[in-house]
């Protein structure tokens, strides 16, 4: 329990280290601009390719989506196959 409560105590004291010293140091004043710049006039390390990444976050979702779906409806199938043979197996004994 002892080591417990020290090692809280250091990660504590390491958080608050990191934000003491966080604040110490001076705020950075972003660069003002004074007109709209389009984008083909930035340059290239400012230009984000959001179209494609944007895209591949949709294709991903879609796909998980699609394999979530499949998985259901397979499970699905399994169950209502195991309810007719159940069925069946109800109807027969009931005959005999």
């Amino acid at each position: 329990m002892k080591t417990l409560k020290r090692w809280c105590a250091v990660v504590w004291l390491s958080v608050m280290l990191g934000v003491v010293a966080a604040a110490q140091q001076p705020p950075q004043q972003p660069s003002q601009q004074d007109e709209f710049l389009t984008l083909d006039q930035l340059p290239p390390q400012d230009q984000m390719p959001a179209a494609p990444l944007l895209i591949g976050a949709y294709a991903f979702v879609l796909a998980v989506l699609f394999f979530y779906v499949w998985s259901v409806a397979r499970r699905l199938t399994t169950v209502q196959q195991e309810i007719t043979r159940l069925d069946s197996a109800i109807k027969q004994g009931n005959k005999g």
